[in-house]
């Protein structure tokens, strides 16, 4: 089996949800700072790096564009707007930026709270 090199990425975005249905106080609307920390790994480097930060970093704050400051219920693509959600959706955007053939997505963890985080990955 091939070594394999990992780097995560993390950023920030503020944003307000509810969740209708929710028996707790999570169906009013209320906000979080949502913290998010992509992984990404590739076998092979290219000029030392499994991808540079930045790009990474870039391709993070395209996500967070249409999330930052936003009603997440507004968004149709996070019905429901819960943490495993978002991660998935932000998974889905930073591998249609990201991979290559070479690099690949691994994980995207949202954390919503201190202490309380959901990821996303999928199967290898």
């Amino acid at each position: 089996m091939a070594a394999t090199y990992t780097i995560k990425v993390s950023g920030a975005f503020s944003a307000a949800h509810r969740l209708p249905g929710h028996p707790g106080p999570c169906a009013s609307m209320h906000g979080h700072n949502f913290e998010v920390t992509a992984k990404l790994a590739a076998e092979t480097l290219v000029s030392g790096m499994v991808a540079d930060f930045m790009d990474v970093r870039a391709a993070l704050d395209a996500c967070f564009v249409r999330l930052d400051h936003a009603c997440l219920n507004d968004v149709p693509e996070l019905s429901p707007p819960t943490a495993e959600v978002i991660a998935a959706w932000i998974f889905g955007q930073l591998r249609t930026r990201l991979e290559d053939g070479r690099v690949r997505v691994v994980k995207v963890t949202v954390v919503e709270s201190e202490g309380l985080a959901a990821s996303y990955a999928e199967k290898p």
